[in-house]
């Protein structure tokens, strides 16, 4: 009895939360409720997802060793709060932990908060998760209609309703989160790009951000943070003071500052370490390919840690990051579901290259090029590390809302799609008004 008035009490707090957000709103009012509630809706199905069609199931594994810290919290609070930075064998029930690995335990350490706060609810967990990741979203997706109009649908596309964005990036995972974090550190770099003031409390959620991402995706923030650098630095120091012509140049010059705080990223963390980084990424390839069924991955033959051989390898590795699996190389519903998306991602970039000249003559070219840097970079490693297309599905949730964002701007596919749809059913045209 007592853990359903928890419950009840917790998700009336939330709905009251997102109702206070949602008066604060001075545009696309119309919009919040149905993207908030197909976000949190996505997190449910996650949930429900796991418990019936897979056999690992790590959301709730995660929400298990969240419950096994909440209960020592319990009896033990000292030694719950001894756990967080001194996890080992010397606690008693660490042999049934299901994660141990520092990034998977890092989200258990994070869930046994919200274990505490609901009564060990893993649904309740569940829409606290996807509700923080919504705020991110549609506070990163108010910020670029405000850089600029032409991105309103992009935005709200890529991060409110693009299906497989949503669906890994609600619910208990390490995505959940870090994808928010992500979101967070974007809405800050922008606000400084576009001159706005940074609120005193922004700054202080910053570091938290950072450090949420670093310990669950240190990969994503590896290269989101030289590339943003590399944006600040060019538009500070290289913008005012050389006239650049020519986009070729710009992109040459980006490329060459971007070198200075990639090197420092691949200090900070031993896979980085450019005497190792390549031989990790192999590596984890070969690994991938002894676990998987030949069918389930991309193949990338011969593949050496070696600088030659990965570039070699990048363009397919970049193929298979974007597009795959190909309809033709699945089975089963949530593979067919995949598939069915990569098509359309597929279309939607075949209509941006139609476009390709509006794109490129952009006034915000340079963020364009950053971005652009982002995807790439993060596509080509996280299908060369993880070539398992399942896995991968899932991991490039990194980079696939920027992607899509790109080549949803201005899309004649998009743009068609809309009018059709607005003609059929008129209320949709006020979602976005």
């Amino acid at each position: 009895m007592i853990q359903h008035i928890v419950a009840v009490a917790n998700l009336i707090f939330l709905g009251f939360m997102a109702w206070m957000i949602w008066r604060k709103q001075s545009s696309l009012k119309n919009l919040y409720w149905p993207t908030l509630l197909f976000k949190v809706g996505a997190g449910i199905a996650l949930g429900v997802v796991y418990t019936y069609y897979y056999t690992i199931a790590d959301t709730l594994a995660y929400h298990e060793d969240g419950t096994k810290l909440s209960n020592l919290a319990r009896t033990d609070f000292a030694s719950y709060l001894r756990f967080f930075n001194e996890a080992g064998e010397q606690y008693s029930f660490w042999h049934r932990l299901n994660f141990k690995t520092p990034r998977a335990l890092f989200l258990s350490k994070i869930t046994s908060v919200f274990c505490l706060l609901t009564s060990d609810n893993y649904w309740v967990i569940s829409a606290y998760y996807s509700f923080f990741s919504f705020l991110a979203a549609w506070y990163l997706m108010k910020i670029l209609i405000r850089l600029d109009e032409s991105l309103k649908i992009p935005a709200i596309v890529a991060l409110l309703l693009f299906p497989s964005i949503v669906f890994w990036t609600s619910g208990i995972m390490k995505e959940t989160i870090a994808m928010a974090s992500l979101y967070f550190i974007s809405i800050i770099f922008l606000k400084i790009w576009l001159g706005e003031r940074v609120k005193i409390a922004q700054w202080i959620v910053l570091p938290v951000a950072c450090w949420l991402l670093w310990n669950l995706k240190y990969y994503y923030m590896a290269i989101l943070l030289p590339v943003l650098a590399t944006a600040l630095m060019f538009n500070l120091f290289v913008f005012p003071y050389l006239k650049l012509k020519g986009l070729l140049v710009r992109i040459v010059l980006w490329i060459v500052i971007f070198l200075v705080p990639l090197y420092v990223a691949s200090l900070i963390h031993p896979n980085f370490y450019p005497e190792r980084f390549l031989t990790v990424v192999v590596d984890n390839y070969y690994d991938f390919l002894e676990l998987s069924s030949p069918s389930d991955v991309a193949h990338f033959d011969g593949l050496e840690p070696t600088v030659t051989s990965l570039l070699i390898h990048a363009p397919k590795a970049l193929t298979a990051a974007l597009y795959r699996p190909w309809p033709w190389e699945v089975d089963g519903i949530f593979k067919v579901l995949a598939a069915a998306e990569n098509v359309m991602l597929l279309l939607l970039t075949i209509g941006a290259i139609t476009n390709w000249k509006q794109v490129v003559s952009s006034q915000h070219r340079v963020l364009l090029v950053s971005v652009i840097i982002y995807v790439v970079t993060l596509a080509i490693f996280l299908a060369l590390s993880a070539p398992n297309f399942g896995t991968l599905i899932r991991y490039r949730v990194g980079f696939l809302p920027f992607f899509v964002m790109i080549i949803s701007v201005n899309n004649p596919i998009i743009s068609r799609t809309l009018a059709f749809m607005e003609r059929t059913f008129p209320f949709l045209g006020r979602l976005t008004r």
